[in-house]
């Protein structure tokens, strides 16, 4: 089962995986990215945490980076260090994946994206995973096209109750 989450950015696709982390517990393994904020409360970059309890930074305003998206340098190397022990934990274990997210910041990352592409292609793994509402990047067109990939879109009506409704159809299985 792979289920794909998307919706406009802020809409709560990171809220969502959290809630999840909360319910699912030990049966779960991944990361969630959360926004880094200055003392006026304007976002100024983004952390990525592991459910086991890592952190790292993943991007930051007027950071030096050969990886830019919009006025954020990506720290490509920390979120290596952080994302890909445990997405390798990932492919080895029989949990549920939690990611987020999918994105033009961690497809900068071929050892990220190559990985994204062995855990999709595992038909015995259940992935749920954030990605951005348009396809910025052939892996997220690729992830979308995926016979078994059942993709929920997130507003303002549904937020609510999507991480019941996740849970539901992994229970069912």
């Amino acid at each position: 089962m792979k289920i794909l989450i998307t919706g406009k950015p802020g809409i709560g696709k990171t809220t969502v995986i959290k809630k999840l982390t909360s319910y699912l517990k030990d049966k779960a393994v991944g990361f969630y990215t959360e926004e880094i904020r200055d003392k006026t409360g304007h976002r100024k970059g983004f952390v990525i945490k592991t459910l086991d309890g890592k952190e790292g930074i993943l991007a930051l305003k007027g950071l030096t980076s050969r990886y830019k998206v919009g006025n954020y340098g990506v720290n490509i190397e920390e979120f290596e260090s952080i994302a890909i022990p445990v997405l390798e934990k990932a492919l080895k274990e029989n949990k549920i994946i939690l990611i987020d997210e999918i994105g033009k910041m961690e497809l900068f990352s071929s050892k990220f994206a190559q990985l994204i592409k062995q855990l999709f292609e595992d038909k015995s793994k259940t992935i749920i995973a954030t990605i951005p509402i348009k396809n910025v990047h052939p892996v997220i067109r690729w992830i979308k096209s995926l016979p078994d990939a059942q993709i929920i879109e997130i507003d303002y009506t549904n937020r609510d109750y999507i991480p019941e409704k996740i849970l539901e159809s992994i229970n069912e299985r």
